[in-house]
Order: C-alpha cells, then sequence, then structure tokens
C-alpha cells in the first residue's frame, strides 16, 4: 500500500503543477484577448481541452481508489502512473505552445505614411539584427505607436523568427508581478539549453510592453538580449522612459503636412475635391489645425465625409480654429443618443476590451435605446449606435472582433465632459474607497470596478440622492454594510459582480428603483434578501454564486424580462408556478433541470431560452412546441439528461443530449444547428436520432462515448451536404465514417475534422466511397489516441495488373486546398498518410504536428521549393512544424532536399 500512497502522492503534484501550467496559459490568454484582441489558436483550444479531460480523469481515479473500488494494487498502479506520466506530458506540452492568439491587422490603416513605415521598417529590422535587445518606440499620444507595433507584431506572427510572442499592455495590468511570474516560467522553460536537440538552435522570445509609464522599473522584465534569449519592444509617450530603460530609440514623428492631407484625402474620399475645386484651401487649413496627429485627422476627416457645401466645410474650420479640438467635432456629429451611449464607455477602466454585446446590453438596460417590441430588436439598435461612434473614430473597432476600445486621448476629452456627474476611477489599483464619494452630491454615475476595494467603512454612504448607477464589480468586496444604500433611492444599476460577498444588506430590498441588480461571479454569496419591492426591477444576474434556493418574493418581479441563473450548483429546483409569473421574460437562462417544460412554453415574450430538461420525454414536449412556432423565433441552448455537465455554450440553437436513450423520441428541432450526443448507447449511427432528416440548418456536431456507435451516418441525410464541423470522441466501437456506398456530397461542407480515442478505426477516407473527391472545404483535421489507424487516406485497389502498373507509374494526387493545420498525435499503428505512390496537395497548409506516430516513414506534401546561391528555400503558407526529435530525424520527404528547406519551421517537442 505504501507504493500506491507513492503513485498517488506524485499524481497530486501532477496535477497541481498542471493546474497551476493551465491556469497561467488561461490568464495569458485573456490578458491577450481582452488587450490585444484576435482570436485563441487552435493549438491552445485542443490543449486546454485535453488538459480538462486528463483532470477530470485523475479526479475520477483518485476518488475510486479512496472508496477502494480497485480490485488489486497492480491495476491502481498502472492507472495512476499512465495519468500521471500524461499530465507531465501536458504540462510540457503547455511551456512549448509558440502563440495563445492569432490576430488580424488594425482596424486604422496606416500603411501608407511614409514615416509610419520607416519606424515600422526600423523596429522590424533591429528585432531580426544582431546588435538590439531592446527597442523604445516613443511619440506623442495619438501618433500612432501602438498601431505601427501591432503591424510588426502581425508580420512577425506568419513568419518564424521567435519561439514565443507575449504581448501587455503595462497601463492595465492590474498584477503586473503575477504576469512577470508568468514571463519568467516561459523564459526559463524556452530557453533551457537541450543538448539532446541538436534540430536548430532555440529561438528568442519577444516581448511588447505597450504604454509603459515613467516610474516603471526596469527591474520588473526580464534582461534582453540582442542574439538569444529574450528581446523587448516597449511604446511610451515620453522618450525620458526609453532613455532611463536604457533602450534603442525608434522616434514616431508627427505627420509631415504632406502625409497628413494625403491621410485626411483617403478618409474623406478625394471626390470631395473634384465635386467642388474651392474646398481645397479649406481641407489645408484643417489638416494644420490637426497639428500631425493621425488620430485627429483621422477623426476631422470622418466627420467631413459626404459633406459638398463649402459652408459647412468653413464653419467646421472655424470651428476647429476656435476650438482646437477636432475630436469634439465627432463628437458633436452624433446625435444627442449616441452622445450619450458614447459618453457611457468611459465608465469602463483605461485601455479595457470592451465587449459589444455587454457594452449593448449596458445602454438597452440604462435606458439609453429605446424599448421596442423584442430585446432582438433593441440589440439591432444598440448596434447601429455603436457603429456610427465606430464610423466617427471615437471609438476603435479591432477588424469585425468582439471588442471596442477607447484611446486614452478620447477618454480624457470624454471624462472632461462628464466630470460633473460621473465618477470614474476604474482600474486604478483603489485599495479603499475614495473620499469623493460622500462628498459629491449632483453624481449621477460612479465606477470603481477592477479595483482592490475590499472594505466599506461602517458608516459610508454616498450622499448623492441623484446617483442612478453604481459600478463596483471586480474588487474584493466580503461584506457591505447595511447603511451603505441607505441614501441611494434612485439607484436604477447596481453591479456587484465578481466580488467574494457572502450576503447582501437588506437594505437593497428598499431600493424600489432598482432596475439592474448584477451579482455573477459572487462565487461566496449564499443569502440574498428579499426581492419583493424592487417591482420595477428588469435584469437580475446571480450566475455563478452559491445560492441554495431563488430569492425570496421573485414572483413579485413582474417586469423582468432578463433572468440569469447559470452555474448555480447548488440551486436544486425551481419553485412550481413562479416561471408563468415572469410573463414578461425575453432571456431566460437557467441551470437547475425544469421538470415543468410546460411552463417554458407559457412565457409568450421569450427570445433566447438556455436551460436543462431531465429526460428526451421532456425535451419532446419542447421540440414539439418550437415545431409549431412559425410566428416567434426562439433561440435556444438546450441539455439533457441529469448528469450532463453544464457548459458555456453559444446560444445558436444548440441541444446536447447525454446519458438517454433516444428511441421513440423527438430528438432534435427543425432549426437546431449544434447538436451533441455523449454516453448515448442505444444508437449504431446518427441515423437513429429523431428529428435528424428534417434539421437541415445542423452545422456542427459533437459524438463522445456513445459505445455502440460504429458510424456516424449509416444511410443518406441533408447533413452529409451540410455539416462543418465533426467531433468524435471516445467512440470504442467505431469503424468508419461512412458506412454506405456512394454516398453523394458526403462531407462537401466540411471544415473541421476532430477524431480523439476512437480505438477501433482503421482508416479515416477510403477512396471505395469517393468522399476524397467532395473534401474541398476541410481547413482541420486533429486525429488523436487511435490506437488501430492505419491509413489516413486508403486508395482503392485495381483488380487488373496492367491498369495497376499503369496507375503506380502517375502519382495519385488528393487535393485538400483549404487544409490549414494537420494533426497526427498518438497514433501507433499509423503507417501511412496516403498510398505509397499518392501526393497530398495542400495550398494552404500552415500547420503540420506529428507525435509519437512510431510507424510512420513518409509525408506525402508536394511542397514548394527553391534554390538561390546553394541555399535552399520552402515558400509559405506552411511556418509551423512539430514533431519528435527522433520522428523529424526518421521521417522522409518526397523532396530530396525538403529537410534542409523546412528546417527553419521545426519546433522539437
Amino acid at each position: 500500500m505504501e507504493a500506491v500512497n507513492k503513485y498517488l502522492q506524485e499524481l497530486r503534484v501532477a496535477e497541481q503543477e498542471l493546474r497551476a501550467r493551465k491556469e497561467d496559459i488561461e490568464a495569458q490568454l485573456q490578458e491577450q484577448l481582452r488587450y490585444v484582441g484576435g482570436r485563441s489558436t487552435t493549438e491552445v483550444e485542443v490543449w486546454l481541452r485535453t488538459v480538462q479531460e486528463v483532470i477530470n480523469k485523475a479526479q475520477r481515479v483518485a476518488n475510486e481508489v479512496s472508496k477502494g473500488k480497485y480490485l488489486s494494487r497492480l491495476n491502481v498502479g498502472k492507472n495512476v502512473v499512465q495519468i500521471t506520466r500524461e499530465m507531465k506530458n501536458l504540462c510540457a506540452e503547455g511551456s512549448s505552445i509558440c502563440s495563445l492568439v492569432v490576430h488580424d491587422a488594425p482596424s486604422t490603416d496606416l500603411t501608407d505614411i511614409v514615416s509610419h513605415s520607416r519606424a515600422r521598417d526600423e523596429i522590424y529590422n533591429y528585432l531580426l539584427g544582431q546588435e538590439v535587445g531592446m527597442i523604445g518606440v516613443w511619440g506623442v499620444g495619438g501618433i500612432g505607436k501602438t498601431t505601427i507595433v501591432r503591424h510588426v507584431y502581425n508580420k512577425l506572427l506568419k513568419e518564424d523568427h521567435f519561439s514565443k510572442m507575449i504581448w501587455i499592455t503595462v497601463s492595465q495590468s492590474s498584477d503586473f508581478h503575477k504576469l512577470q511570474n508568468d514571463i519568467a516560467d516561459t523564459l526559463s522553460n524556452d530557453l533551457l539549453d537541450d543538448e539532446s536537440t541538436t534540430v536548430r538552435p532555440a529561438k528568442p522570445i519577444l516581448l511588447i510592453l505597450d504604454g509603459v509609464w515613467p516610474n516603471f522599473s526596469k527591474d520588473e522584465i526580464p534582461k534582453p538580449s540582442a542574439n538569444k534569449g529574450c528581446k523587448i519592444v516597449l511604446t511610451t509617450r515620453e522618450r525620458k522612459v526609453v532613455q532611463k530603460m536604457g533602450c534603442k530609440e525608434v522616434q514616431v514623428p508627427l505627420l509631415s503636412y504632406d502625409e497628413a492631407f494625403q491621410l485626411f484625402l483617403s478618409k474623406v474620399g478625394e471626390d470631395v475635391l473634384s465635386a467642388d475645386p474651392t474646398i481645397q484651401p479649406i481641407i489645408k487649413g484643417m489638416v494644420k489645425e490637426c497639428g500631425g496627429l493621425p488620430l485627429a485627422i483621422v477623426t476631422a476627416a470622418i466627420a467631413m465625409k459626404g459633406v459638398h457645401d463649402p459652408r459647412r466645410w468653413n464653419d467646421a474650420l472655424i470651428e476647429l480654429k476656435g476650438r482646437r479640438d477636432v475630436l469634439k467635432t465627432s463628437y458633436d456629429n452624433l446625435s444627442r443618443r449616441e452622445q450619450d451611449c458614447f459618453l457611457h464607455c468611459v465608465l469602463y477602466p483605461k485601455d479595457y476590451g470592451i465587449p459589444k454585446e455587454e457594452i449593448i446590453e449596458y445602454w438597452i438596460e440604462e435606458g439609453l435605446v429605446d424599448e421596442m417590441k423584442s430585446r432582438e430588436e433593441m440589440k439591432s439598435e444598440g448596434h447601429a449606435y455603436l457603429q456610427r461612434i465606430l464610423d466617427s473614430s471615437l471609438l476603435l473597432g479591432t477588424n469585425g472582433k468582439n471588442i471596442v476600445m477607447m484611446h486614452d486621448i478620447v477618454r480624457d476629452m470624454a471624462l472632461s465632459f462628464i466630470e460633473k456627474w460621473f465618477l470614474v476611477k476604474a482600474g486604478m489599483k483603489l485599495n479603499q474607497l475614495p473620499n469623493e464619494l460622500e462628498k459629491a452630491l449632483d453624481i449621477k454615475k460612479i465606477s470603481l470596478m477592477d479595483n482592490f476595494i475590499s472594505e466599506i467603512p461602517p458608516q459610508m454612504s454616498p450622499k448623492s440622492t441623484k446617483l442612478t448607477t453604481l459600478l463596483l464589480s471586480g474588487n474584493s468586496l466580503e461584506v457591505i454594510p447595511e447603511s451603505f444604500f441607505s441614501h441611494m433611492n434612485a439607484l436604477k444599476y447596481l453591479d456587484l459582480s465578481r466580488n467574494p460577498i457572502k450576503s447582501l444588506p437588506n437594505s437593497i430590498s428598499n431600493l424600489k428603483n432598482l432596475t439592474s441588480l448584477l451579482l455573477s461571479e459572487c462565487e461566496n454569496l449564499e443569502e440574498m434578501p428579499s426581492l419583493s419591492k424592487l417591482v420595477d426591477l428588469k435584469k437580475l444576474n446571480l450566475e455563478k454564486t452559491r445560492i441554495k434556493g431563488v430569492p425570496q418574493g421573485m414572483e413579485c418581479l413582474v417586469k423582468l424580462w432578463y433572468l440569469n441563473l447559470r452555474f448555480i450548483s447548488r440551486l436544486e429546483e425551481i419553485p412550481k408556478g413562479l416561471l408563468p409569473n415572469l410573463q414578461g421574460l425575453q432571456h431566460l437562462a437557467i441551470h437547475p433541470t425544469l421538470s415543468r417544460p410546460e411552463e417554458i412554453m407559457e412565457l409568450n415574450k421569450l427570445e433566447t431560452f438556455e436551460g436543462r430538461f431531465a429526460d428526451l420525454q421532456d425535451l419532446s414536449k419542447y421540440v414539439d412546441f418550437l415545431w409549431k412556432q412559425s410566428k416567434r423565433t426562439i433561440k435556444y441552448s438546450i441539455l439533457v439528461g441529469k448528469t450532463v455537465e453544464y457548459k458555456l455554450y453559444s446560444c445558436n440553437n444548440h441541444v446536447t443530449v447525454k446519458d438517454c436513450n433516444t428511441e421513440g423520441s423527438r430528438v432534435l428541432p427543425w432549426n437546431v444547428e449544434e447538436f451533441g450526443i455523449e454516453k448515448c448507447n442505444d444508437l449504431s449511427s446518427l441515423n437513429g436520432v429523431s428529428g435528424l432528416q428534417e434539421a437541415t440548418l445542423l452545422r456542427k456536431c459533437r459524438i463522445e462515448e456513445c459505445e455502440r456507435l460504429e458510424s456516424v451516418f449509416s444511410s443518406r441525410c441533408p447533413q452529409l451536404e451540410s455539416l462543418e464541423s465533426l467531433v468524435l470522441r471516445h467512440l470504442k466501437n467505431l469503424n468508419v465514417l461512412v458506412a454506405y456506398p456512394e454516398p453523394v456530397h458526403a462531407f462537401s461542407s466540411l471544415k473541421v475534422l476532430f477524431l480523439v480515442k476512437c480505438p477501433k478505426i482503421k482508416i479515416l477516407f477510403s477512396t471505395k466511397l469517393r468522399l476524397l473527391q467532395h473534401l474541398i472545404n476541410l481547413e482541420q483535421v486533429i486525429i488523436w489516441g487511435c490506437d488501430q489507424m492505419e491509413q489516413i487516406i486508403e486508395e482503392e485497389e485495381e483488380e487488373e495488373e496492367e491498369e495497376e502498373e499503369e496507375i503506380l507509374s502517375v502519382a495519385a494526387e488528393f487535393n485538400f486546398p483549404k487544409l490549414k493545420e494537420l494533426g497526427l498525435w498518438h497514433l501507433p499503428e499509423l503507417k501511412s498518410i496516403c498510398s505509397t505512390n499518392g501526393v497530398m496537395l495542400c495550398k494552404s497548409l500552415q500547420k503540420l504536428e506529428i507525435w509519437n506516430c512510431p510507424k510512420l516513414k513518409r509525408i506525402p506534401l508536394k511542397l514548394d521549393i527553391s534554390f538561390d546561391n546553394d541555399k535552399v528555400f520552402h515558400h509559405p503558407p506552411l511556418k509551423d512544424i512539430k514533431m519528435k526529435s527522433n520522428e523529424w530525424k526518421s521521417i522522409e520527404w518526397d523532396h530530396p532536399e525538403a529537410k534542409k528547406a523546412l528546417l527553419p519551421l521545426v519546433r522539437i517537442m
């Protein structure tokens, strides 16, 4: 037993280390997504998902051991050692992840400005050279420093000069020391001298610090190196910061007059000159007033776009000269409602990535968007406001991504407009409430979000009787004094989210004008006061709290239109008859299993529903209801089964079924877009799912742990042609994707294919079924842990020897024109990707990963290789190859110079 305890201790240590690595990567990922934008890479998504699966498995084994469920110590040791090894491998893989996010180009296009191009080239050349380890980019606010560095960053992402690139917006890092520790860990892992790895020298790491302040210490960052280790780029407004840090200086100067004039014309449209030549001297005057600042020039130009009346141009110039504030002109050109929406964006911290959906929801709850028949109509109106603000350049977009940002110069202007009515101290690392809170008698909005405030003095209470909005989210409050809300009779919007509060004061019950109460992620909150007096309440968010029952008096909230009860594990049921009382509900998200689906059907205004049914009989009732709703559209995310894990799914008409008998029940609504099925052991293929034939909008499908499933499709159905994503995990009897001959246009829309832990399948694609000719849209293929997988593509055998000889003389080409990523992991029997004479045409392939495939000896990729002065080059798009050292050495490529050409792309894992 002593040996077993030793193994268990090693398991716990490995689990703790893996959890720590997972938390670090998730924190870095969220930091980069919030402040830099972009989207998470597939590599990090797969890694995080696999880590969670292995951790869950470790916990199950540990629990079973503690309960004495293993019959022999030998079985205990084998399982524990195997899982421990998996966790250690995953921890090592986590350290080798190159990029956490993928970026698009910045939304403000200043690429043609000569001075900016010069600065970009200078930074790029210093980074690739051997003489400079630390670069300081400086210039006045609004000159475009971040945009320039972002261009360089995005260019380097497409190349292979750095093993890892980290971007930190320094001015907003609330816990920079923790980030510094993460960076130090990353550096120490990546810079270890592995003497056994001789494939290529270690590449440096790039660290970008955006928005460095004057009192920033050089000791807080790693020591840069000119030719190895770490290179650093920082941006700052002040030259003395660059000099103090010992950087190579790169100044971003003000634009020359010619550059400024051309930039202005490119944004306002050159047609304005052809329409009336008399406008040209006015434009020249406006350009001079903008002082060479790109932000001011772009803002002024967009404000005048489409204006052809010389008098209006002249008025704008006079106004600009009198005020010398081009940003104010853009603000004045917004409607009053749009101005109010814009000003409410300053309630967020500086440099904050504001989620579009969140700010629009906030505008709705604040009454800045007129009430309409449906919430979707109001959201559409909110999006229109947001787009007009973006068009005015007062907010910065992120090329179609889901966040917007406010430039610090614009934010300073906005704060100057509302300083009498708004108190904004968001993200300022405050440890206590500011003194102004009690003294400000006319304040209407207070934002103290994202600070470190842990205590409210017992007698503290804002004295302003006009206060309507209070944002205290993201602090460290555990207790709120009873008297704190005593003077807040006008309060309408209260956000206490992300605080470790255990209970709320009863005085909240007296806030009779309250319309929004947000308590999400108050993960210690167990008790709520009565809500019976809050009859005007429209939005209640209790997501991720620990309440055991719904708050008292909820049946009185007849105006409630948004109710979020997600991820509340201790809340076991909703009282009978409560939901039908809430006839105004438009959005309902609910964690407890609903035993009465008919109560949901009585909500006539419901537009969005997220919830869980106990079984397929209840789902069938709701599906039948949805089939009859021809005059209204309801978006839904439905989980079925008592054991189904509650996850955060997008509300894109999603259904997940777990541990149910699907026979005889209608499972799928006609408009379902995403379908997941787990542990439904009565299915031999998806064709047995009732409603599948009619579900013509289905785009994503996930199947896990269905033991009897032998094929995905056993007969023809429309989804074979429309499916875009197929994820198959832990299917121990799956032996083929499609089990019927001549599948016409099968998988012709498929983009993503994941195949994980399916031990019986030997061949992925067979030419006998003629699937290959339809896979023209395939972008990502990941195959992981399929023990008997022998071939990815099996070529049909010819009976006649002459035909065979003729075919062998010509290489068979398999075309995957959109394939970007191919990952082959832990496939012990994989002998070939395609036939001996076959070759794969993958003109879009960017990433190739091969790990633990000992029998694979050939990569049949057709490569674009050229020669220049005895040097061998491989042409993009392939930019990343991951392999174990022994596999890189043993695997052959068709082109004799392939290894030499591809060597710079290889990362040994």
